[in-house]
């Protein structure tokens, strides 16, 4: 049971590890982003068949253009950020969603949708 507790115990850690890094990303690219005159990013996200990518970065205004490692830093935020809401999407039938940043106001909203197969059995016996 010990090692139980222990994995336990170093997943809860690398939790908080991660999320506390995020908050360092975060304030990080709040700056970076709002140097170079970026008001909104959108990143749209999907995952299935245990994989998963970022499809999209919309910036606005549209004018201007990231760098390539500016890029795919906000790319692995988005990820990161959409990951912890809903670890796993990734998996079967997975899940895609958007994140949009208003970096005015620094507020994200998250939406997110998870697939899912259902299945309706109906059964006649003895008739």
């Amino acid at each position: 049971m010990t090692q139980v507790n222990d994995f336990y115990a170093q997943m809860l850690e690398a939790q908080q590890r991660a999320a506390e890094q995020r908050v360092v990303t975060r304030v990080a690219l709040l700056s970076e982003l709002r140097a170079v005159g970026v008001t909104k990013i959108e990143v749209q996200y999907e995952g299935y068949g245990d994989s998963g990518n970022i499809e999209d970065v919309v910036v606005t205004p549209d004018t201007i253009s990231l760098s390539e490692e500016l890029r795919r830093r906000v790319e692995d935020f988005g990820w990161d950020f959409a990951y912890a809401l809903s670890p796993g999407f990734e998996n079967n039938e997975g899940g895609y969603g958007e994140l949009t940043w208003v970096l005015a106001t620094d507020n994200i909203d998250v939406s997110h949708s998870n697939r899912y197969i259902a299945t309706n059995t109906t059964e006649h016996e003895g008739l």
